[in-house]
């Protein structure tokens, strides 16, 4: 699990540090000290092959917690915020999946595309506060768009912002436990940890001549039929395949 090896790479870095300081006066100076000790967790972190994004984690983690301590907060601070961060990051400490928010050119041009395959049913996996699935609900009432999404507080917020819409539904369940059969296309922005588990149950589930979007990450093993670039900050790309 991630968060077990992220702990298990700040000990280490925070306990070679230390041995460090002894013999090299200058992690004595309080920046020095943390500075090298989010290096080396950032280090230990690509050694365990965490997912990128665990870097800047690791290199601010010990850096803001000394900034925070200095600050002298009230101690049920720290718990509310502990709190929040759980709520809107909870799919990274249940499946390695972190909250990604598509741009709105994502949302259009998969409207364009939903259009183009005449879909009726539509699902977006982990689908954050409905980026891009409230969009597509509200131009394409014609298509029933279901948004599966974990974490409790983006899928409120999801939940809040679909609520007049009468083709939408926000599902907080794992998608791992429905079957993809009922959809004609599904779009998905999860991570590389979680792309080889959802493309092959795709390919099981999902009928003959249907649409699997993958937002940023690649499937393994799958060769895309089209891959579209789309002109946003990130400049998204969509891989796009047709199951067999």
């Amino acid at each position: 699990m991630n968060l077990l090896r992220a702990f298990t790479c700040q000990v280490i870095a925070l306990a070679v540090t230390f041995g460090f300081a002894f013999g090299l006066p200058i992690l004595h100076d309080p920046v020095a000290f943390l500075l090298t000790q989010g290096g080396l967790a950032a280090g230990c972190s690509l050694l365990f092959r965490q997912p990128y994004w665990w870097i800047p984690i690791h290199l601010l983690f010990l850096p803001c917690a000394f900034v925070l301590l200095t600050l002298a907060l009230p101690s049920w601070l720290y718990f509310v915020v502990v709190v929040l961060m759980t709520l809107i990051f909870w799919g990274t400490i249940r499946g390695d999946v972190p909250l990604f928010l598509s741009s709105p050119e994502v949302a259009q041009a998969l409207i364009i595309l939903l259009q183009q395959e005449h879909a009726t049913t539509f699902a977006d996996l982990g689908s954050g506060i409905g980026s891009v699935a409230i969009p597509v609900a509200k131009q394409l009432a014609e298509i029933k768009v279901n948004a599966w999404e974990r974490a409790p507080l983006p899928w409120l917020l999801s939940v809040w912002r679909g609520r007049r819409l009468a083709n939408f539904i926000a599902l907080r369940r794992n998608f791992f436990t429905t079957n993809f059969i009922h959809y004609d296309v599904v779009f998905a922005f999860l991570s590389p940890v979680a792309m080889p588990e959802v493309s092959e149950k795709i390919k099981r589930e999902m009928r003959s001549g249907t649409l699997f979007i993958s937002s940023s990450f690649p499937a393994p093993n799958w060769s895309p039929e089209s891959i579209k670039r789309i002109n946003d900050r990130r400049n998204t790309m969509l891989f796009c395949y047709r199951v067999n």
